[in-house]
């Protein structure tokens, strides 16, 4: 998920006219500098608070850090904000483990309740676990992973023929929460932002 923070080509126009007019056109990019660096600045603030507060994603898998963020300089009139990472497993949202009859539960969006994790397939029920699996890799090195699994309908597992496969039950990555809290939390206010804040600069500039 990648934010650009920069002016548009009219806004940049009518402003450097405003400051040639004064006969301050040398401050203009200074001036635009200052703007976008303080609205990246907000936005990232705003972006990692707002996407902790409408997704149940634990701290330890999306802090501040993971908000990557590029200042804009005075030749490169441009700020963006980043943020990567693969698919979560649903134990890295709010979860809770399996009992001796209900399976596992996930709660991804805080608005939405604490739901059970089953499939039905050919009338069979397939509840999802927590659970550690262990890895080896190509060396021989031995991992641990916990996480939230679920038997596969109809697959079966290359070793052991006789049960079915399991799999890790994913979610949305990090990016994918915080670009949808974007699009629908802070996209409309960060354009005003910047225009509200470039007028703050320019007018210290002529001293309006």
């Amino acid at each position: 998920m990648r934010i650009t923070v920069t002016p548009t080509q009219a806004t940049f126009l009518a402003l450097q006219k405003r400051l040639d007019d004064f006969g301050n056109g040398d401050f203009m990019k200074d001036a635009m500098r200052k703007a976008i660096n303080e609205v990246a600045d907000d936005t990232k603030n705003r972006l990692h608070s707002e996407t902790r507060a409408r997704y149940t994603i634990k701290a330890s898998n999306f802090k501040k850090s993971d908000i990557k963020k590029k200042s804009a300089t005075k030749n490169h009139l441009e700020a963006t904000l980043k943020v990567v990472g693969p698919s979560l497993g649903v134990d890295k949202y709010k979860a809770q483990k399996n009992g001796k009859r209900k399976g596992a539960k996930s709660q991804v969006l805080k608005s939405n309740a604490m739901k059970e994790l089953e499939i039905i397939a050919n009338g069979k029920s397939y509840k999802a676990f927590m659970a550690t699996m262990k890895n080896e890799s190509k060396d021989g090195e031995i991992s641990e992973h916990e996480g939230i699994f679920q038997r596969v309908p109809g697959a079966r597992m290359k070793h052991n023929p006789q049960k079915e496969k399991i799999k890790e039950i994913m979610t949305l990555s990090s990016a994918h929460a915080a670009g949808v809290t974007y699009t629908q939390e802070i996209s409309t206010d960060t354009e005003y932002d910047l225009n509200y804040n470039l007028l703050k600069h320019i007018n210290a500039v002529i001293g309006a």
